[in-house]
């Protein structure tokens, strides 16, 4: 069994603060409640007000003024309702309204009474002989429940069931009006994803996208947002979209984007995401929080590089909106670009800023995320603004246990990204390798964790080498295994090639030609995705030194194991060909991201030499134009004896 305190002691060993955190335990039994979802009540509020007039009477109708003794009343439930929907209706909505008065008291909701049985009996049993309007009343009467303690107590599992069994017979009946009227109906009781009415209404409702109203339309996907199960046909949704474009407001868009977001669906025309870059960007001044961080999702999902005009556009737009913006879409601001590769500094410089001032108001994520971008982009800012955030989020780590345990792979990659910047607690790290630790996080398949995990243990034999680390270490064979896992495959002409393959093969070609010796390709670091060009030199005359034949391993290749016995001849020298493909720059800009240039700065602390050779140098089309580059980058590395031969 995991022992929380043990990890917790891990965690904040090197602080005074301990006793603070000694209550917190982790429990498999906590309550499931009925909660509130800031994003889809926004967009729930969205629908109200598009949302057509319904033929189906709401549930004002219930006889409300008429009043009861319950307490005289439930014992004999069964007898007093008998085959009445309206009995069955008003006894309900007396019950639910006794419930929410002692809910007052006790800061949930439970039909969980034992007086109550009898009641849920006679429920269930009518409800197949309730009409649509009296379906509708009922569910209506539950949603006025506004905290449930469990959705799987016995008596309220009864009732919802029941009325989601019931609707779901009726799904073939109804029309596509009167099925989101009902989805409506079943919002506010939080149950659309457990229960299968809502699931099979979508299903009915996907076979005419095209033809839906722009009303219905916003509807649909909202409830598709909530199921977050794309449709088969989710491009139908995208052509009725940018049909019926000029019909939307801005929050209409944002309920759509949530709907492509949510289930993992970009928008494929480009296009329709220029509309939306120009509707946004239009109304930036007006635009709701939560409307602006729903549509920057879908953007920074969507978008490629035909859309990095737009996006530098809106970036543009967007400086002087950030001191309005909550700390949630200012990330979104942030993220925004980060897949292609494009940072905005203008941007950055105030959401930085901001959240410096907000550390403690950071959810663990938030903080993950924002790092990412820092050292990803590998941003520096005036005044050092950049590395304040990161030492004030490292700093601020030991107020995080409850979510770090809840978070565990978030909190791993949080320590990654700090350490791509070199910012890092050595015993955050010894702990995160606390082999309980890495259970929480990846299960008992520790080799099935993610190259973060990887890359934070070659950080520490690394980087922090000279520091002599002796804390705890990843498992030396889950290391091998996701090394494995996660690096591509070395480049065989006899399959399909990337440019990045291709441009390896050419460079070992070309070094043949020039050098007359062999050069290898293979993963000098594993933990990188992508292998580099290897040679050795002799520093004495300047030639280049045959290697034996190397296997490409899984693990980090150190001069001794590449040079075997000759490791202790100090005049050979260990030079490698890096690569830069276009993900290895920041866009227009040109400079090195955090991760690429993480791999150069441990290449060299190896004690290796470095060529670097970025994509857009290279003469891709010329043989000759590839052998002159190449010797102008080999000519430091060679003798000049040799460099005029290889001239001639």
């Amino acid at each position: 069994m995991f022992k929380t305190c043990r990890i917790v002691y891990l965690l904040v060993r090197r602080t005074p603060c301990l006793p603070r955190f000694s209550r917190f335990h982790v429990s498999a039994s906590a309550a499931v409640k009925k909660y509130t979802q800031s994003e889809n009540d926004y967009a729930s509020s969205v629908l109200r007000n598009v949302r057509l007039k319904e033929n189906v009477t709401g549930r004002e109708t219930i006889q409300e003024g008429s009043s009861i003794k319950l307490d005289d009343v439930l014992p004999v439930a069964e007898q007093w309702c008998g085959s009445d929907p309206e009995k069955v209706l008003q006894l309900l909505h007396h019950i639910v309204e006794r419930v929410q008065r002692d809910a007052g008291e006790t800061e949930s909701a439970t039909l969980e009474d034992a007086r109550l049985a009898g009641f849920v009996q006679t429920f269930v049993r009518n409800v197949p002989n309730l009409t649509d309007d009296q379906l509708s009343r009922a569910l209506g009467t539950l949603g006025t429940l506004d905290e449930i303690k469990s959705i799987y107590e016995p008596n309220y599992l009864s009732l919802w069931t029941a009325l989601d069994g019931e609707c779901l017979v009726r799904v073939t009946d109804w029309n596509v009006d009167r099925l989101l009227h009902f989805a409506d109906q079943w919002y506010p009781l939080r149950l659309v994803k457990q229960g299968k009415f809502v699931h099979k209404a979508i299903w009915k409702i996907s076979n005419r996208l095209r033809k839906l109203s722009p009303e219905q339309l916003v509807r649909t996907v909202f409830y598709i947002n909530l199921t977050r199960v794309p449709v088969e046909n989710m491009m139908d949704i995208e052509v009725n979209f940018q049909q019926n474009f000029d019909t939307f407001t801005i929050d209409n868009i944002a309920v759509l984007c949530m709907g492509f977001f949510k289930t993992e669906t970009p928008i494929r025309g480009s296009e329709l995401l220029e509309r939306i870059y120009q509707k946004v960007t239009s109304e930036l001044a007006t635009v709701e929080d939560i409307a602006l961080t729903a549509i920057l999702k879908l953007l920074r999902y969507s978008s490629r590089i035909p859309n990095v005009a737009s996006m530098q556009t809106l970036l543009d737009a967007l400086v002087p909106q950030i001191s309005r913006l909550s700390i949630q879409a200012c990330l979104h601001v942030a993220l925004l670009g980060s897949d292609i590769h494009v940072c905005h500094r203008d941007t950055l410089e105030p959401i930085v800023e901001k959240f410096e001032q907000n550390v403690s108001q950071l959810r663990l994520k938030d903080a993950e995320r924002i790092t990412f971008v820092l050292a990803h982009g590998n941003v520096t800012l005036p005044g050092g603004q950049e590395t304040s955030l990161l030492r004030s989020i490292l700093a601020d780590l030991p107020n995080r246990v409850p979510e770090i345990i809840q978070y565990p792979k978030c909190y791993i990659a949080l320590l990654h990204f700090l350490s791509l910047r070199n910012v890092y607690d050595a015993a955050f790290i010894s702990a995160v390798f606390e082999r309980k630790f890495l259970q929480l996080a990846y299960s008992r398949n520790i080799g099935g964790a993610g190259r973060e995990a990887v890359s934070l243990d070659a950080f520490t034999a690394i980087n922090l080498a000279d520091d002599r680390y002796e804390g705890n270490r990843f498992p030396a064979d889950a290391f091998r295994l996701v090394c494995k896992l996660t690096q591509d495959y070395l480049p065989n002409p006899k399959y399909k090639l990337t440019k990045s393959d291709r441009m390896l093969l050419d460079i070992q070609a070309t070094f043949g030609v020039l050098v007359k010796q062999p050069c290898q390709v293979m993963h000098l670091l594993p933990h990188y995705q992508r292998p580099d060009i290897l040679f050795c030199r002799d520093e004495r005359n300047g030639r280049i030194v045959p290697l034996d034949e190397l296997a490409d391993t899984h693990e980090i290749r150190t001069r001794e194991s590449i040079l075997g016995e000759r490791s202790g001849d100090e005049q050979l020298r260990l030079v490698a060909i890096v690569v830069g493909s276009w993900n290895c720059y920041i866009r227009d800009v040109r400079r090195r991201t955090g991760g690429y240039a993480m791999k150069l700065e441990q290449l060299r602390r190896l004690n290796y030499e470095t060529i670097e050779i970025p994509w857009y140098e290279w003469p891709v089309y010329s043989r000759d134009d590839m052998r002159r580059y190449l010797e102008a980058k080999l000519a430091p590395f060679l003798s000049r004896k040799r460099s005029r031969e290889m001239i001639k």
